[in-house]
C-alpha cells in the first residue's frame, strides 16, 4: 500500500485528526475518556501554575547571567526569544510527563477504539493484567521521550530562526506526535517501538499532517485537555487504517503466542 499524492495525504492526516473527536465521543467511549481529560485537567493546572510562577524570574535570571552589563540594551530583544523557549520547553516536557502518566489508561483507550473500528469484542482485560504490564508502558513512553530529546534541542535553537525555524519546530513537532499516538496501536499488538519510526515513515505525508494538527491543538488552552483522547482515539484509527494492514501476518502470530502463553 502506497502513500496518495500530497493533496490526498494532507485531506487524510486531517481526516484521522477530525475522526479522533467523533470516535472519543461516541457510545460507550466515555468512560475510557473520562479519566485521561481528568488526569489531563490536573497536571495542566498543575504546569501552567508552574510554567507561569517561574518563567518571569527564570528568563530575566538566564539573561542576565548571559548577557554583560554593557549589552543591556540587547536585553529586550533577548527576552521574549527566551521567554517563549522557556514556556515552550516547559509546556512539552509536561506534555511529555502526562503521556507517561496516563500511558495505562491511554493504551485502554486504544484498544477499544481498535476493536470498535475492527468490529470484534473488546478483550476482557484483568485490572492485574494491566497493572503488571504498566511498568513495560511508562517504559516505552520513556523510550519515545529520549527519542525526542534531540529533536527538542534543535528546537530550542530554530527559535532563533525567523519564520524558517518555525516551519521545522511544526514538523518535528508533529512528527513526535504522530509517533506518540500511532503507537498505541502498535504496542497492543505488541509490535516492538522500533517498527514504529520506519513504519510511520513508510506514510510520513499522512502521519505527519496528522501529528502537527494535534500539535497546533494542544498548544490551545483548554481546548487541549480534550486533544489527547481525541488524538489516542486519531492515531489508532490512523494505525487500523493504513499502518496495521502491513503488519497482519505478524500481529496473527503474535496474537496466538499471546493467547498460548496465558494459558
Amino acid at each position: 500500500m502506497r502513500e496518495q499524492s500530497n493533496q490526498n495525504s494532507f485531506i487524510l492526516g486531517f481526516k484521522y485528526f477530525i475522526k479522533g473527536f467523533s470516535l472519543s465521543t461516541g457510545k460507550g467511549m466515555k468512560r475510557y475518556t473520562f479519566l485521561p481529560i481528568v488526569i489531563n485537567t490536573i497536571l495542566m493546572i498543575i504546569g501552567y501554575y508552574f510554567i507561569f510562577k517561574y518563567s518571569f524570574d527564570y528568563t530575566g535570571h538566564l539573561i542576565s547571567s548571559i548577557t554583560p552589563d554593557w549589552l543591556h540594551w540587547i536585553r529586550f530583544i533577548l527576552y521574549p526569544v527566551i521567554f517563549v523557549a522557556v514556556i515552550l520547553l516547559s509546556f512539552f516536557m509536561f506534555t511529555t510527563i502526562t503521556l507517561v502518566i496516563g500511558a495505562p489508561f491511554y493504551s485502554i483507550l486504544a484498544e477499544k477504539t481498535e476493536s470498535i473500528l475492527l468490529n470484534i469484542p473488546t478483550p476482557d482485560i484483568p485490572i492485574s493484567q494491566t497493572l503488571k504490564e504498566t511498568p513495560a508502558m511508562i517504559w516505552r513512553e520513556l523510550a519515545k521521550f529520549v527519542y525526542r530529546i534531540p529533536i527538542m534541542l534543535l528546537n530550542l535553537v530554530m527559535l532563533f530562526v525567523p519564520v524558517i525555524g518555525q516551519i521545522v519546530i511544526a514538523v518535528t513537532g508533529g512528527w513526535c506526535y504522530a509517533l506518540d499516538f500511532t503507537s498505541y496501536g502498535f504496542e497492543n499488538n505488541h509490535i516492538p517501538l522500533k517498527a514504529t519510526y520506519p513504519a510511520l515513515k513508510r506514510y510520513r505525508k499522512t502521519c505527519l499532517i496528522f501529528g502537527i494538527c494535534v500539535w497546533l491543538s494542544l498548544l490551545i488552552p483548554f481546548l487541549n485537555l480534550f486533544i489527547i483522547p481525541a488524538a489516542v482515539c486519531g492515531g489508532t484509527a490512523l494505525w487500523v487504517d493504513i499502518l496495521r494492514p502491513n503488519f497482519a501476518e505478524k500481529i496473527k502470530n503474535n496474537n496466538v503466542a499471546h493467547n498460548t502463553d496465558s494459558h
